[in-house]
C-alpha cells in the first residue's frame, strides 16, 4: 500500500455546502482512504502540508475538443498533417491536465484511441469519455464546405470531425457505427454554430424523427446523446426527441428552460469560449464569425440564470480552439459570472461528473473515491479568478493518486 497525506487543508469538497476548515486528507493507492480533523498516519509516504490553502476536487471539463488546434477551425485537416494532428492533440490532452482537468469530455473528434492511450499510461491527460465524429446534417454545422463548393463530403481523418447523415436511415446507420468504433456517447449537431461556415447559432437543424432515432441508437446500448443546440427551436426539439446533454444552450427561454427541466436533461454552457475570442482573438478570425461570438455571448449568461430558476442541473465545459486552450482553467471563473464561486465549483465538479455518468468513483472528495485533487492558492469562493492562472495558484495537481505537480514547500 502506498499512503500520502494532506494536512492543513480547508477542503471544498463539490458538494455544494460550506468550506471545512483545517481538515487532514489520506490517499491510499489511487483512492481517498480518510478525510477528518486529524489523522494519524507516521506510515504515509509523502506528507503535503496545505499551509492553509484549498483542496478540492479535480476539474472535469464537459465540453472540450482535443483536435480543434487552430483557432479558426475551418479546414483543418486540410493544414494538419495526420502525425502533426495527432500530436497537437495529444500535447492538448497533456496541458488539460496541467490546467487542473483530471477527467474530460471530447465533443467531437477525438476517436477511442486517445482515451485509451490515457488509459494504458501511454499518455499524460485527464481520462477520457469520446463521441468519436459528431453527427451533421448536410450544410449544417460540422459540414465544413462553403456554398460555392460542389465536392461530395469526406469525414477528415483526425482532429474535430463530423460525419453527414441525412433523414432517419442515416441516422440510425451513422449512430449505430459511432458505437461501433467505440463510442461512449452520440453527439448530433441541432442548429448552426458560432465557427460554422454557414448558418448561425439561431437556426435549427435535424426533424424531431432523426433525432429521436439518434436517442434509440444510444439508448438501446445505454447510452446517450449530446446535442449542439444554441437557438430555442434546437433546444425544444433535443429536448421533445430525449436527448440527455443540451450543448451551449445560449439562446434559451424561461419557457423553454422549463420543458428542458421537465424532460431531466442537462445543460453545458460553455461561456469561456466567447469572453476569450471577444478578449483576446478578434484579428485572427472572419469578421462573420467573430460577430456570432459577440451575438451570443451575454445571452449566454441569461441562459444560465434561466437554467437556474427551471431548476435544470448544470454542468460546463470549455470549447476552446486553437492557442485559446491555454486559458482553459478560467472557465469555472466565467461560469461564476452567473452562478457565484461555489455553484461554478458544483457545475465543474460534481454536475459534470454525473454529465460523464462517473459521479461513482470521481467528481467529490469523498472516502473511497479516486484521488483526484488540486490544491489551489488562497479560498476560490473569495476569489474564482484565481483559476485564470494555473501556472502559479494550482499548487498541486493530483490524478487517481498520481502526484503531477506540486509546488507545495
Amino acid at each position: 500500500m502506498a499512503y500520502k497525506l494532506f494536512k492543513n487543508a480547508n477542503l471544498i469538497d463539490g458538494n455544494g455546502g460550506e468550506i471545512r476548515e483545517n481538515i487532514s486528507l489520506l490517499v491510499e493507492n489511487d483512492h481517498i482512504k480518510e478525510i477528518g480533523k486529524r489523522i494519524n498516519a507516521p506510515y504515509a509516504e509523502e506528507t503535503f502540508d496545505c499551509n492553509g490553502n484549498t483542496i478540492m476536487p479535480g476539474l472535469i471539463d464537459a465540453h472540450m475538443h482535443l483536435g480543434l488546434v487552430e483557432i479558426e477551425v475551418i479546414n483543418l485537416s486540410r493544414k494538419n498533417a495526420p502525425g502533426l494532428m495527432a500530436a497537437r492533440m495529444f500535447k492538448n490532452l497533456r496541458e488539460a491536465l496541467d490546467q487542473g482537468y483530471t477527467y474530460a469530455r471530447d465533443t467531437g473528434g477525438a476517436d477511442v484511441g486517445f482515451r485509451e492511450a490515457v488509459d494504458r499510461g501511454l499518455a499524460v491527460g485527464p481520462r477520457l469519455k469520446i463521441c468519436g465524429a459528431a453527427i451533421a446534417q448536410t450544410g449544417g454545422h460540422g459540414d465544413d464546405r462553403v456554398a460555392s463548393e460542389t465536392r461530395p463530403y469526406s469525414e477528415p481523418y483526425m482532429g474535430f470531425r463530423s460525419v453527414i447523415a441525412d433523414g432517419v436511415p442515416e441516422m440510425l446507420k451513422t449512430a449505430r457505427e459511432n458505437i461501433r468504433r467505440g463510442a461512449d456517447f452520440i453527439k448530433v449537431m441541432c442548429g448552426g454554430g458560432c465557427a460554422s461556415p454557414t448558418q448561425g447559432p439561431e437556426t435549427s437543424q435535424y426533424t424531431l424523427e432523426e433525432l429521436k432515432a439518434a436517442v434509440d441508437v444510444a439508448e438501446s446500448v445505454g447510452s446517450y446523446v449530446a446535442s449542439h443546440s444554441y437557438s430555442n427551436r434546437s433546444i425544444v426539439l433535443s429536448a421533445n426527441a430525449g436527448i440527455r446533454t443540451i450543448e451551449h444552450a445560449n439562446l434559451m427561454t424561461k419557457e423553454t428552460a422549463a420543458l428542458v427541466a421537465q424532460k431531466g436533461a442537462f445543460v453545458v454552457p460553455t461561456q469561456i469560449t466567447y469572453e476569450i475570442v471577444i478578449e483576446k482573438s478578434r484579428d485572427l478570425i472572419a469578421k462573420f464569425i467573430y460577430d456570432k461570438f459577440v451575438s451570443v455571448c451575454e445571452r449566454g449568461y441569461e441562459a444560465i440564470h434561466n437554467a437556474m430558476e427551471a431548476g435544470i442541473p448544470i454542468g460546463g465545459g470549455t470549447d476552446l480552439t486553437g492557442e485559446n486552450t491555454k486559458y482553459a482553467s478560467g472557465a469555472i471563473a466565467y461560469q461564476a459570472k452567473a452562478m457565484g464561486a461555489m455553484g461554478a465549483i458544483v457545475a465543474f465538479t460534481k454536475t459534470n461528473a454525473k454529465i460523464l455518468r462517473v459521479e461513482d468513483v470521481t467528481g467529490t472528495l469523498e472516502e473511497g473515491k479516486l484521488a483526484d485533487i488540486l490544491v489551489v492558492n488562497g479560498n476560490p469562493l473569495d476569489n474564482i479568478d484565481l483559476f485564470k492562472d494555473h501556472r502559479k495558484n494550482l499548487l498541486l495537481i493530483m490524478q487517481g493518486g498520481h502526484v503531477h505537480k506540486n509546488l507545495l514547500v
